[in-house]
């Protein structure tokens, strides 16, 4: 645990299901990009790449509510 009591964030990988975009549908982690700045997204709508401070592991967003 770090000193402020949270533990560190979950490195995200293949096959994890995450949420995002404006309407936080669900879609799972393909790979990564080569900079590692971004994610290769796959949900029913097709493949996109997204930011990874833009990822919500599902799990997460399921415990904030």
């Amino acid at each position: 645990m770090t000193s402020s009591g949270r533990q560190p964030p979950i490195e995200p990988r293949a096959g994890v299901k995450v949420r995002f975009g404006p309407d936080r549908r669900v879609g799972e982690l393909v790979r990564p990009s080569p900079n590692g700045e971004e994610w290769l997204v796959k949900d029913r709508f097709g493949k996109f790449w997204v930011a990874t401070n833009r990822l919500v592991l599902e799990d997460e967003e399921t415990a904030a509510h």
